[in-house]
């Protein structure tokens, strides 16, 4: 259901969720196909798994689903606001205030997620994430994304690269804001990820209706698990 907005102004993301914090985890942390793909994936990765959280936000659901399940969770978020919830609500997992286009790791890991953290990246800042992410996985390391594709959402012809794989500009109601999506296709996430390397394990969609006192559109998911193989290298 697409929704009308009032008289606010675009914004840029690391303001909005500053200002968000705690409001955005009360109208977004219990998407139930969120939490049903956070279980599937953390029940892939060994105990001792490390954990990347590319866009922690406040710590909740994911990170903590992490934390509460004995493995290590590292979190990054340009967000200063969401990190320190998320040091609060997650006391011993991890956490960085840094945009994750910037972020240089210390160590590899198990698992990374990036889930719905994806939308303001430019088709460039993706791809380039997508072969991090790979890179940064140990073998057999797991990732799972949480996006919409670009034909799940309101879109004209000329939005589209030549290719057809991504669209940009694309508008979006997200908490009485407006905001601009750059989204691949579906079809268009799965190549992305097959030329950096992965092997596509599972992807289910799912679309959730935020309360509506939070001025939003639907949100329609898009969730792939893709893993980094044991014998290939980067």
């Amino acid at each position: 259901m697409k929704t009308s907005l009032s008289s606010k102004a675009v914004i840029t993301s690391e303001k909005f969720y500053n200002e968000a914090g705690k409001q955005y985890e009360e109208a977004f942390g219990h998407d139930p196909g969120l939490l049903r793909i956070d279980r599937k994936f953390i029940d892939l990765l060994p105990s001792d798994a490390r954990v990347l959280d590319c866009g922690c936000g406040t710590g909740k659901p994911t990170a903590h689903m992490i934390a509460e399940s004995g493995r290590a969770v590292y979190g990054i978020d340009q967000s200063k606001t969401m990190v320190e919830l998320s040091q609060e609500q997650v006391p011993n997992g991890s956490f960085e205030t840094v945009n994750m286009v910037d972020y240089i790791p210390a160590t590899e890991f198990g698992g990374i997620i990036a889930m719905l953290s994806l939308f303001e990246l430019s088709r460039e800042e993706i791809t380039s994430m997508a072969c991090k992410w790979f890179r940064w996985l140990q073998p057999g390391g797991y990732l799972l994304i949480g996006v919409f594709g670009a034909e799940d959402c309101t879109t004209t012809p000329d939005m589209y690269d030549s290719d057809g794989q991504c669209a940009s500009g694309i508008d979006f109601i997200f908490m009485n804001h407006k905001v601009k999506m750059t989204l691949f296709t579906k079809a268009g996430w799965k190549l992305l990820l097959e030329n950096c390397g992965f092997e596509i394990v599972h992807e289910e969609t799912d679309v959730f209706s935020p309360p509506p006192a939070t001025v939003c559109d639907d949100e329609p998911h898009y969730f792939v698990i893709a893993r980094k193989p044991l014998s290939r290298s980067p």
